[in-house]
């Protein structure tokens, strides 16, 4: 099957909102249902976290492809490369998504990083630095808007721009771009929505609706890196 069969059938972008769609609407459910929704370590954290590690699985089957072949073409390794380099970055993010295990295997936070770590935890995205100046958030905000809405927008238009993209790395498709920005969207629209019918109270609802949020970014990462890949590997 060909790449553009599957990223061009209106079923997996619907398939997708769907899910989107119903994600926000668990905001209104109550216990026990709530607390395997939004608690640590349950479905949206989880989900979040498989996201990650699926995206990085695909990213480094991708680098894994590439170094069995053989291209007299001069950018093959540095595109080789950037795809090991999205690896590592997705396999860090399901890391930070679970802390790296720490509740898993019952770690304590050494004392240093607990005093800097707002919920004093083995990651890095809740350190003070990062929690309250630079905005985790907003950062990988930035990242998936350049990624996946800049970018394409930018090489549709731009021929200079699509021509020294196509040298590195493949853009993915606007339409899961579209998705990203449905997200974004429906979450705001989820805040102001569903904050007065909110029961659950081990979880804040912000926390709780940046959890949905986060894990609908990290599957749609998954879309992201087989398309990325699909093209990479036939370049």
């Amino acid at each position: 099957m060909k790449k553009e069969n599957v990223f061009s059938r209106p079923a997996m972008y619907i398939a997708a909102v769907v899910y989107i769609f119903i994600g926000y609407l668990t905001i209104a459910v109550k216990d026990p249902l709530a607390d395997m929704l939004f608690a640590e370590d349950r479905y949206f954290e989880n989900m979040g976290a498989f996201g990650f590690f699926a995206a990085s699985f695909v990213f480094f089957y991708g680098f894994i492809r590439m170094w069995k072949r053989h291209s007299t073409d001069e950018y093959f390794r540095i595109r080789q490369l950037i795809l090991l380099g999205f690896a590592l970055f997705f396999f860090f993010g399901g890391g930070e998504e679970i802390s790296w295990g720490q509740r898993i295997f019952n770690v304590q936070t050494p004392v240093a990083l607990a005093e800097i770590n707002a919920q004093e935890e083995l990651n890095v995205h809740n350190i003070d630095l990062f929690e309250f100046k630079l905005k985790f958030e907003t950062l990988f905000d930035l990242f998936w808007m350049s990624l996946t809405v800049a970018l394409p927008l930018a090489v549709m238009f731009k021929k200079p721009i699509r021509d020294f993209a196509d040298r590195f790395f493949s853009v993915p498709p606007i339409g899961i771009g579209l998705l990203f920005v449905f997200n974004y969207l429906w979450a705001k629209v989820s805040e102001l929505m569903f904050q007065g019918r909110f029961a659950f109270t081990v979880v804040p609802f912000f926390q709780a609706v940046q959890e949905i949020k986060e894990s609908n970014y990290a599957l749609l990462f998954i879309l992201v890196a087989m398309a990325m890949v699909w093209d990479s590997s036939n370049m």
